[in-house]
This record gives C-alpha cells, sequence and structure tokens, in this order.
C-alpha cells in the first residue's frame, strides 16, 4: 500500500513538471494516478484530483481527455455529482463520435448506463446499457460485451421489469472468466450471487461470494473487499443472523464514509436501516433514518452549490467575451441560451422524476395495508395475475399460503381492540421476516393473511410455515395459533386458485384448527 502511495506521488509530480506541448504524455501520468487511487478505493481523493486538473483542459478534445472523462463518469456518481457525472458524459460523447473512437464510446455509454440506475432511472439506464451491448457485439468486443449484460441484468431484478437478470449474468460471468477479467469479476460474481440466494440457490451464492472475496484480497482491491462484507451481510440478514449481520455493514459504512462514497454509504445506511426494522429496534432505526436523510440533503445540496458556481462562471466568461469582441459576445450569448435551455431542461426532467418518485410512494401507500404494512387486498389480484402469467412463462412453481389466526375475537375480548391491533402490526412484521425478498405478503381480511411464493414448491411453503409457526410461537408476548390452507398453482385462474387454498383453510379449521392443510394432508 506504501509503495503504491508514493507511485502516485511520483506520477503526479510527473504529470505537473511535463512541458505544456506535450500534453498527451502528461495526461497519460494523470490517468495512471487517478487510476491507481481508484483501485486502493480512494474514490473522493481520486474525484478531487481529477476534476480539478480536467477543468484546466477545458478546450482540450483529444482522445485522452475523452478517457479521463469516461473515469470521471464513475467517480462523480460515487461521490454523488449526479450533474457533473451526466455532463462528463456528454462530453465525452461528443468527442469520441468525432474521433470516431467506437470501443471507447461504447465504455462510454456503459459507465452512463450505470450513472442513469445509481439515479434510479431504470428506464434510461437499460436503453443505456443495451445501446452499448448492440455497439460492442457490432465490434465484436467479448469484454464490454460483458459490462453491458452485467448492467442489464441488475437493471432487470431492480427495475420492475418482470424479466430475470440471472441468464445475463451467467452469461457476463462466463466471458470475464474466459477473458480473465480479475477487476470486474468480483462485482459480477457478487452480483449474481444475490440472485441466487433469492431464488433459494444458497450453496451456489456461497460459492460465488467465496470467489468473490479471494480475487478481492488477491487484487488488494479495498472497494471489492467492502462489496463482498456487504452482499455476505446481507446473506446473514436473510438467514436471521442479524447480530453479524449489522456487524458487517458498520465495517462497510466506515470504509464508504472514510473514502467519500455518499452513494455507496446511502445504500449501506438504508441496508442496516432494514435490520433494525427487522429486529424490532425502533430506536436505532430511527438513528438510522435520520443519518440516512441528512446524508440525502447533503447530496442535495452539493448539487445545487456545483449548479450555482457554475451559473457564475458562465456569467464571468461572457463579461470577458464581451470586452474583447463583440460579435463573439453575441454566438458566446446564444450558446450560453442554448446551454441554459439545456441545464433547465436537465432540471425539469430532475423534477419531474422527483414527481414520478412520490407518486410511485403514494401508489405504494394506497397499496399496504398501514396496520400491519403488507400489501392489501387491492394489491393481491395484480400481483396474484402477474405471477401466474410468470410461472405460466417460464414453467416455474408457483405456491400460496392462506392463514386465519385462531380464536382472534377471544384475544379482542379479552386484552381490547388496540392490544389486538398491535398484535396484528407484529405479525406483519414477522410474516416479512419469515418470507424472501421475491415473496409476497397481504393482509386478505380483519385476521386473515395471504402469502405468495413464486419459484417455490410445496417442501418450501411447509417450511415457511414452520417457519412463521415458530416465531408467531416463540416472539408473540400473547399465545395465538393459526389455520392454514397452502396449494401449489395447476393452471387454474386467480379467482380460482384463492378460492381453492380458502377451501382448504376452512378445512384445517374444521379438522381443529392450529393446522396446515395441503390439498388432503395436513402437516
Amino acid at each position: 500500500m506504501e509503495e503504491s502511495k508514493n507511485k502516485v506521488v511520483e506520477l503526479l509530480k510527473q504529470y505537473m513538471s511535463t512541458p505544456e506541448d506535450e500534453p498527451s504524455r502528461g495526461l497519460s501520468y494523470l490517468k495512471e494516478a487517478v487510476s491507481i487511487l481508484n483501485g486502493q478505493g480512494k474514490t473522493l481523493a481520486a474525484h478531487e484530483i481529477l476534476e480539478k486538473e480536467l477543468g484546466k483542459f477545458d478546450d482540450n478534445s483529444t482522445v485522452e481527455i475523452a478517457v479521463l472523462l469516461n473515469m470521471m463518469i464513475k467517480l462523480s456518481a460515487l461521490v454523488g455529482d449526479f450533474a457533473g457525472a451526466v455532463e462528463h458524459s456528454k462530453r465525452a460523447q461528443v468527442i469520441c463520435e468525432a474521433k470516431n473512437e467506437r470501443e471507447l464510446l461504447t465504455k462510454v455509454i456503459i459507465n452512463t448506463s450505470g450513472l442513469y440506475f445509481k439515479m434510479k432511472d431504470y428506464d434510461k439506464a437499460l436503453v443505456h446499457a443495451k445501446r452499448a451491448l448492440q455497439m460492442a457485439k457490432r465490434n465484436g468486443d467479448e469484454i464490454n460485451a460483458a459490462c453491458c449484460l452485467n448492467n442489464i441484468a441488475i437493471i432487470h431484478e431492480n427495475g420492475e421489469t418482470g424479466e430475470s437478470g440471472i441468464p445475463y449474468l451467467e452469461e457476463a460471468v462466463k466471458i470475464k472468466e474466459k477473458h480473465g477479467m480479475n477487476s470486474e469479476l468480483p462485482s459480477s460474481y457478487l452480483n449474481l450471487a444475490e440472485l441466487y440466494y433469492e431464488s433459494n440457490r444458497k450453496a451456489e451464492a456461497a460459492e460465488l461470494l467465496e470467489k468473490a472475496r479471494q480475487i478481492a484480497k488477491a487484487n488488494e482491491n479495498e472497494y471489492a473487499i467492502a462489496e463482498t462484507m456487504k452482499y455476505e451481510a446481507r446473506f446473514l440478514k436473510g438467514e436471521g443472523d442479524f447480530a453479524s449481520a449489522i456487524n458487517l455493514f458498520e465495517e462497510v459504512k466506515e470504509y464508504h464514509q472514510k473514502n467519500g462514497n455518499k452513494t455507496e454509504l446511502l445504500g449501506v445506511l438504508n441496508d442496516i436501516s432494514s435490520v433494525y426494522e427487522l429486529t424490532g429496534d425502533s430506536k436505532e432505526a430511527l438513528n438510522t433514518f435520520k443519518q440516512i436523510t441528512e446524508l440525502s440533503r447533503s447530496i442535495f445540496k452539493e448539487e445545487q452549490a456545483r449548479s450555482i458556481a457554475q451559473l457564475e462562471s458562465s456569467f464571468e466568461a461572457r463579461e470577458k467575451l464581451k470586452e474583447i469582441n463583440d460579435l463573439a459576445e453575441q454566438n458566446k450569448r446564444l450558446r450560453t441560451v442554448n446551454e441554459e435551455i439545456s441545464e433547465k431542461n436537465d432540471e425539469l426532467q430532475k423534477m419531474k422524476a422527483k414527481l414520478e418518485e412520490i407518486n410511485r410512494l403514494l401508489e405504494k401507500q394506497a397499496e399496504t395495508d398501514p396496520l400491519t404494512g403488507l400489501l392489501n387486498h387491492r394489491k393481491m389480484k395484480s400481483v396474484l395475475d402477474s405471477e401466474i402469467s410468470r410461472a405460466e412463462r417460464y414453467e416455474t412453481p408457483l405456491t400460496m399460503i392462506m392463514l386465519d389466526l385462531d380464536n382472534f375475537k377471544s384475544i379482542n375480548d379479552s386484552y381490547g381492540h388496540l392490544k389486538g391491533d398491535e398484535l396484528l402490526a407484529a405479525i406483519g412484521k414477522l410474516i416479512r421476516s419469515s418470507i424472501r425478498k421475491n415473496d409476497f405478503a397481504f393482509r386478505y381480511g380483519g385476521e386473515e393473511f395471504l402469502i405468495l411464493l413464486p419459484s417455490a414448491d410445496m417442501q418450501r411453503t411447509a417450511e415457511v410455515y414452520s417457519r412463521l409457526k415458530r416465531s408467531l410461537r416463540e416472539r408473540l408476548e400473547i399465545a395465538v395459533s393459526f389455520s392454514a390452507g397452502a396449494r401449489q398453482w395447476k393452471g387454474e385462474s386467480s379467482d380460482e386458485f384463492i378460492s381453492i387454498v380458502d377451501k382448504l383453510l376452512y378445512e384445517a379449521k374444521a379438522k381443529g384448527k392450529d393446522r396446515l392443510e395441503i390439498s388432503e394432508a395436513a402437516i
């Protein structure tokens, strides 16, 4: 590590001492220094150095500058400077088009796709990723194609496109292994491991996690090591080992705080908050939420300050040009007006994105039961129809559990309706913690609940039932049992599916309660 630090210092000295008539040589030193810093996970330092030096080359449109601008797209996104990243992308694309640099242009489009993904603009992210994939295939460029496939996979998994990301990631991993892309493999292994874990392919997920850890350590890549720890923490959370998950998340949080990776830090804080919610630690959950709010405000304020500084700089430039030449001033004004229109358009697009996000939140509230936090009856029909279509399309199993609390009226009579509501809210949390991320839980009626398990057979369903039964027995203040019916979808309509499972539930009630009825067999 000390050797790398000395190497960076030496490269920056060489860059600063390079004659002005040899810009290409100087920029090569700068690129290597920033690459080393970035490889060490020193994102903020790399960003600050490159941002400062690029400001000296505003009129330079060489390929070397385009390479540095491409690096800045990723660095700016990591530190939360999304507006700056978009500008770097536009400028890099213009240079690449003018110089006919197809391979470099592909890389710029790939990084731009990643930028929009971090901005949660999944539609734009997917458009750019697919465009880059077409370019890479046209150029016979397997390496860049692998990066595109990786991006497409994570966009599908996060953007509610209805398409699985697993096939894309598996293809990306094969290409990267074939070409020995060790610097790129850890992220692909981790992304694929998460999808395998969510699909209950836990052994394969653990194997990929270990591969990613070994390569990250061999490369001495602190960022990749931190990413490995983050995914391991998520798996521990999924297995219910909340204490170990928190310890790992805190280490990852400390790393990103130290290196100024604000967007990554925001994601880790959300992970930590979700663990505290599952454990019912409202105090720590609230404290983490405050950190999330403060960090989000900080990112917004920095974006605002940069925009103001850019406008002031543009104004000063116009004033100087006016003193030199009236004609040049007029041309500059026209360019400035166009730039301001473009900036305003970008601002409107961001405002539109924020409004869409607010609308999504409002829609989510309209689809969520306020007492239990589960999806409500209104949302159930559309989700069930969608999952039936998916199961039919991919020929995967789909299972439903319907459960009803036994003798709940007596609980209300004995403890009061307020205590009954508290109990329902607690049961809602226990149901969420007993199912996977891609499973669905609904409040079907007063004390009735419905659980939908995509890609799960009856054995998996029985495991969910047993885990939920154990949780209710061990973690509730008031003893409560439930009767349940469960069945795997066999091709019937959604209404028929619900009706069949509902009948199984009432068979369980009729046979003595506190049991699961699956077809004719009870567990």
